[in-house]
Formats: C-alpha cells, structure tokens, sequence
C-alpha cells in the first residue's frame, strides 16, 4: 500500500513559523522504524479521530506529529495537523520503547 501525505499551506506555513518543524520533515517520522503512534483523546469531540506520532526526523531531531487518518482502501493517506520538536517527557517514551 502506498501512503501519501496531505495538509494545509497555511497551517504548515504557520507551523513552520511557530515551531520550526516543516511539514515536509513531519513526513520523515513515519519512516522512522521505530516510531510511536497513539490517539489523541484530546480531540474526541471534534468529529475526526486524531493521532500523535513520534520518531525521528532527519536522523538528528526527535518530533511529535499530530495527524488524522484518511485513508482509503487502495491508499493510506496521513493528514498531517501539527509537528513540533519533541519534550522532555516525549523523548522518554520513545527511549523506553526502543530499549
């Protein structure tokens, strides 16, 4: 299955500005054999189920993605809403799941 990836212009301009995370270098963290994906509870109202993903981008910065699935039968398709340099806290999560 092939995945694309979609977003906003503007959200990812803006996003760029604020957290100094493209969404171009968002998409690496899904490449990233170890990343972690859960649900974001935060957002349950909101009508869409979204996600939060860490891994590395650029095999230097570790980055959360917060992203909602689209996908569709033949196409996984990842809409990516926001990503920003991971915290102290979100680090240690990654670190304890790849030992």
């Amino acid at each position: 299955m092939t995945t694309r990836f979609t977003w906003d212009p503007a959200k990812a301009a803006r996003n760029k500005r604020n957290h100094g995370i493209s969404f171009e270098m968002a998409r690496e963290v899904f490449a990233d054999p170890n990343h972690i994906v859960t649900e974001n509870y935060h957002f349950e109202d909101e009508g869409e189920r979204r996600y939060v993903a860490i891994g590395m981008a650029r095999n230097l910065v570790l980055v959360v993605v917060v992203f909602v699935d689209r996908s569709e039968p033949s196409v996984e398709i990842i809409h990516i809403i926001s990503a920003r340099k991971a915290v102290a806290y979100e680090e240690s999560i990654y670190e304890d799941q790849i030992g």
